[in-house]
């Protein structure tokens, strides 16, 4: 189940020191249960991310953070965190039953981690819970540094909108529909019923059924939907037409996305294949025993062109290696081989998109 993560800005290199708190959980309650490692005095613990957003539903709250620094003479180190207070409970919203994380000294300092805390799915509505936890290295004296948790009820109703502003498609798609992606934020427990609507000039509506208005329905657990758009294959040479889509409600209040609200579908014809476009090849740098080509070309939206490659000259047998789908736009592709290889490309003249392209 997809669900979102709202990471709140706020300065890479911030740094908040915290008092121990007193909950019983906090193993720094009463005597020092870290003594100091001298070979972890030159470490550095700081938070990227000092306040977070998750919704409940999703599976842990990740608890980001960076070490940086030298160890000498260690081989790991341990991250532990501690729930230092806030309105959120542990054991009934989240598990602190294993809330440490072992980096390695060597690959493991300098790059983000965080310690996975799992969430605890209730059935109460209980609106947006605090928690706060102290983060710290075992064996190292640096203040803990604190990270400030909002964990969202997924039973409140969150957003929808479609996961991009661009789509296109074919008429002539096997397929015989295209099909435009869907996601909704927090309760995705519920079923839930949005409504949208179809915009374009005749000829553009005609190839999708002249219907304006249209539904999608997400089932309990869905987070996201795929809406197939039925598409009207003629034999009319019609060149490529645009459709609006936008949201308009949803029976359980869901409000939609800014940015995310309209989509533009490109409706292609394939009675109407645009021209083969050029191959562009470029080697790359050499690599021991091998070569390495970057293959660019354009292909216009809903069209898509096949990239094949023969090692034995023009007679081939010639290999499928990529299809370019259309985006108006360069496409990139690369391709390593043995450098003993005579290696071939070609490019074929384009062909009807055979899938939605969501961009």
């Amino acid at each position: 189940m997809t669900t979102a993560l709202v990471l709140c800005l706020a300065p890479a290199s911030a740094q908040v020191t915290g008092q121990p708190g007193s909950d019983p959980l906090n193993p720094r309650n009463g005597a020092d249960p870290n003594p100091e490692n001298p070979l972890l005095s030159h470490l550095i613990l700081t938070l990227p991310y000092p306040k977070l957003e998750v919704f409940e539903n999703r599976a842990y709250i990740p608890l980001f953070f960076i070490v940086e620094g030298s160890a000498v003479g260690a081989d790991t180190i341990r991250v532990r965190a501690t729930f230092a207070g806030g309105t959120a409970t542990p054991g009934i919203d989240f598990s602190m039953a294993n809330a440490v994380r072992e980096l390695p000294v060597v690959g493991g300092l300098g790059s983000m981690s965080w310690i996975e805390i799992p969430t605890i799915l209730d059935e109460l509505n209980e609106g947006t819970e605090t928690a706060l936890f102290d983060i710290s290295i075992d064996g190292s004296k640096q203040a803990p540094v604190r990270m400030e948790v909002s964990l969202l009820d997924d039973q409140v109703p969150g957003e929808v909108g479609f996961v991009s502003t661009r789509f296109s498609a074919n008429e002539g798609a096997t397929n015989g529909y295209a099909e435009i992606r869907m996601w909704r934020t927090r309760n995705t427990r519920n079923a839930a019923t949005v409504t949208y609507r179809l915009e374009g000039d005749p000829i553009a509506m005609a190839s999708v059924g002249d219907q304006p208005f249209r539904t999608a329905v997400f089932g309990p657990g869905e987070s996201q939907v795929f809406v197939k758009i039925p598409l009207v294959n003629d034999s009319e040479s019609q060149g490529t037409r645009e459709i609006t889509l936008t949201l308009v409600s949803s029976d359980d209040g869901m409000k939609v996305m800014k940015g995310l609200d309209v989509c533009r579908l490109t409706l292609a014809d394939d009675e109407t294949l645009p021209k083969p476009g050029t191959l562009s090849i470029s080697e790359t740098s050499p690599d021991g025993n091998e070569r390495g080509v970057i293959l660019t070309t354009e292909v216009p939206r809903g069209y898509q062109v096949r990239l094949e490659y023969s090692d034995n000259g023009l007679e081939g047998p010639w290999n499928l290696y990529w299809i370019f789908e259309g985006a108006d736009t360069e496409r990139v592709a690369f391709n390593r081989f043995d450098s003993a290889t005579m290696r071939m490309f070609r490019i074929q003249p384009p062909e009807p998109l055979q899938w939605t392209f969501p961009w």
